[in-house]
């Protein structure tokens, strides 16, 4: 199944709210560039939605073909903190 988007949810799979409470802005800033006179520009493929009283990061579904290497770590973090994972439906998916 192709998704357009992909969110990964403040949640884990076991109901619990994800600590600490700023990691949607952390893996925002981690995946932005930061040119040569230190100024940053943020990855037009992801941004930082609020869902369900919740934060969550949307993940654009073309990233996977523009730069693999960020779409591999976000996909990665989301598995290994057992984050709820939707699709742009809100669908519960498998990463």
């Amino acid at each position: 199944m192709l998704h357009e988007k992909i969110l990964i949810m403040g949640t884990t799979h076991e109901g619990e709210k994800f600590r600490p409470s700023d990691w949607a802005e952390r893996l925002y800033y981690m995946v932005a560039d930061y040119g040569t006179n230190g100024r940053i520009t943020f990855n037009p493929l992801v941004n930082i939605n609020q869902e369900d009283s919740s934060k969550c990061f949307v993940i654009n579904a073309t990233l996977k073909n523009k730069n693999p290497k960020i779409f591999d770590f976000l996909v990665d973090f989301a598995r290994c903190n057992k984050l709820e994972t939707r699709d742009q439906n809100r669908n519960l998916i498998q990463l």
